[in-house]
């Protein structure tokens, strides 16, 4: 009967070891991901690869942008989406979104059921490289001329929507 509720005990006190090693975080790091820097919780080497860019390890693995995000530079996996809204007015809409590169590809969804004057578009972290997504408005109507010798009408101003995203292999 001894020698059965010291094995238990001793089993108790292995099992308590084991979850407490499990539960420590490697040196240099906090337990809440976060040692002080903008580095992802994944160590320096995906820093790195990261370079100036915010890191992004989004839930779900998508990544959701909009227009104030634009001037901003992310780091994300392959796989991940990328997914971005761009409010605009039916009269005043944004153009397609577009990648510079192929380290972000287009590709369908179902969460681009837009609203009027909402441009969308969802692109995948196919792989490492970087990539800039792109779209533009003008701040005016863009009418036909009064008649065919005025030319089109020239409004001069638009608006840029860019971000740039890093995929860190």
């Amino acid at each position: 009967m001894r020698s059965v509720s010291l094995l238990a005990a001793v089993a108790v006190i292995g099992l308590a070891a084991l979850a407490t090693a499990c539960g420590q975080q490697p040196a240099g790091q906090a337990a809440g991901g976060s040692s002080g820097s903008t580095a992802p919780a994944t160590g320096a080497p995906a820093a790195a690869a990261c370079g100036a860019a915010t890191p992004a390890s989004p839930p779900g693995r998508i990544l959701t942008l909009s227009a104030g995000d634009s001037g901003s530079s992310f780091c994300v996996k392959p796989g991940t989406g990328v997914l971005i809204y761009l409010k605009g007015t039916p009269t005043l809409k944004w153009t397609a979104l577009k990648s510079s590169s192929a380290a972000l590809v287009p590709r369908a969804n179902g969460h681009l059921a837009l609203a009027l004057g909402v441009t969308g578009g969802y692109f995948v972290a196919a792989r490492p490289g970087v990539s800039a997504i792109t779209s533009s408005r003008s701040s005016c109507r863009l009418q036909a001329p009064a008649s065919p010798s005025a030319g089109p009408r020239k409004c001069g101003i638009s608006q840029t929507f860019r971000v740039t995203v890093r995929v860190a292999g």
